[in-house]
């Protein structure tokens, strides 16, 4: 059992209730201070516990980072492949796999932030860890192209999920420094950029002319 909380309401929460809301005033406070200036005891203090509960459930500033970072690519993950529906035109795919990314960047941007803005201030090891997250984005990228595709060359899927998720990152990146544009400029842009790449593979072959 945990020790209990300064906070009588927090201590009477169940665990897993309890590690949402450390997660989620984490996640908060990471967006507004950037990492190097958040401690454990400040996510504790935040969010109404005890210092040892919050160790508890990351033991470091790292660990706590990583958790957030955990759970928004999974519930992303889990967004695209719902919303991706295979029964749509590859453009009309990649717009929505577009309209997923920019969204989470629009609706809530610590989110964003945590998976791709703040790697380089974090430790070797959590870097490895966060790259390992992305990573995991890039494999649903992948699968999303070559699912109902077996006519695209698996190297080049390969390599076209690595770009996209690439420029993906970068579009949100500028689109941060370009706030008189709106989240369907980004959609139109990423998917111009991609179903050209991807348009010769899935074109039908041409009709033969010849008369028998």
């Amino acid at each position: 059992m945990e020790a209990a909380s300064t906070s009588g309401a927090g201590s009477r929460r169940p665990w897993i209730e309890r590690r949402a809301h450390l997660l989620d005033t984490a996640e908060q406070l990471f967006f507004e201070r950037g990492f190097a200036a958040v401690s454990l005891s400040d996510i504790a203090q935040a969010a109404g516990v005890t210092k040892p509960i919050a160790y508890r459930h990351f033991t470091t500033k790292d660990g706590a980072y990583l958790a957030c970072a955990r759970r928004a690519q999974a519930d992303f993950a889990q967004t695209l492949i719902q919303r991706v529906d295979p029964t749509l035109t590859v453009r009309d795919q990649f717009a929505t796999a577009a309209d997923v990314f920019f969204e989470l960047l629009e609706t809530q941007p610590q989110r964003w932030e945590l998976i791709y803005g703040s790697a380089a201030v974090l430790p070797a090891e959590s870097r490895e860890e966060l790259s390992a997250l992305r990573l995991d984005n890039i494999e649903t990228t992948y699968a999303l192209i070559t699912k109902d595709h077996p006519d695209v060359p698996k190297l080049f899927a390969e390599g076209l999920s690595h770009a996209m998720s690439g420029a993906a990152e970068r579009l949100g990146h500028w689109w941060q420094s370009r706030p008189d544009l709106d989240r369907q400029h980004m959609i139109d842009i990423y998917v111009e950029i991609f179903y050209a790449a991807v348009a010769p593979y899935l074109d039908p072959p041409p009709q033969s002319t010849t008369k028998r």
